[in-house]
């Protein structure tokens, strides 16, 4: 949700299989309901679950300053134990409920033109950002990158799988899906080193995946998605998400998803370079 991109043309969306074209009111048309119920939504309070346990089990322990870029309505930054709290959004909707949670510095800005000192961030957060619709992955990873510090982390999670785009992907502004190869290769071209590559949103896959392709045969709308469901199925869809981060804590990854997530670090530079400069 950060920074203009130019969009393909229909004619070169169709032919690289991605589908009828959205209107832009029809683009992230699903994205205000999602941010009204987050703290309730079984998704956003399964995937806060996800992002924590991914963290811990690299060690975090909430002593650093964070930064969210594409930070949203702000649930994920405000679940996290931090020493100081930053997101940026570009969306000015979304800032208005991140603005609920009182303890956040929040900025309007690009994803891809950061106003912030460099080297100021010990985790860096990009969730479901790299793959909106008017994105420059490359461009907005670099500047993620220029914000941690030496041995920082950051993470990021995108929507996997190219051959699941589709309906959804509109009503939600994703843009573009992922593979792991191709997040392996950005995070590596941003000058950074994998830590870690696992999907999430795994147990409910088969069942997702399959509405979503018979969806998009039937040209049916998938906006309603996101809405917020009775509270039976909410409560049970959570709790197969909280197991999941449960196993995710443990250290151990998911074969596949809905969602990837990589954590990344920026290493030292070598003393040698450093000098080599001065």
């Amino acid at each position: 949700m950060s920074g203009p991109r130019t969009p393909q043309r229909s004619e070169e969306r169709r032919e690289a299989g991605m589908g009828p074209v959205a209107s832009a009111a029809q683009w992230g048309a699903a994205l205000p309901a999602l941010y009204a119920h987050e703290e309730m939504h079984w998704w956003t309070r399964g995937m806060f679950a996800c992002t924590r346990a991914i963290l811990s089990a690299d060690g975090w322990s909430g002593a650093g300053a964070v930064l969210d870029v594409g930070c949203g309505s702000g649930g994920a930054l405000a679940h996290l134990p931090a020493r100081r709290r930053v997101g940026v959004d570009i969306a000015p909707l979304a800032l208005a409920y991140a603005r609920r949670h009182v303890d956040l510095a929040l900025l309007c800005a690009s994803a891809m033109s950061l106003p912030l000192a460099p080297a100021q961030f010990d985790l860096v957060l990009a969730l479901d950002m790299l793959d909106q619709r008017q994105v420059d992955s490359r461009q907005a990873l670099l500047a993620c990158a220029g914000q941690l510090r030496p041995d920082g982390r950051l993470l990021l999670r995108v929507s996997a799988h190219p051959w699941l785009r589709g309906a959804h992907d509109e009503a939600t502004g994703t843009g573009a899906r992922m593979n792991a190869r191709q997040l392996r290769t950005l995070i590596q071209a941003a000058g950074l080193s994998v830590r870690r590559l696992t999907f999430a949103n795994f147990t409910l896959f088969p069942l997702a995946a399959s509405r979503r392709l018979l969806a998009d045969t039937l040209s049916q709308p998938l906006a309603q998605d996101l809405q917020l469901p009775p509270a039976p199925l909410n409560r049970l869809l959570r709790m197969v998400l909280q197991g999941e981060a449960r196993w995710l804590r443990s250290g151990r990854n998911l074969p596949w998803g809905l969602s990837l997530y990589a954590l990344a670090i920026k290493r030292p530079e070598p003393r040698g370079a450093r000098e080599a400069r001065s």
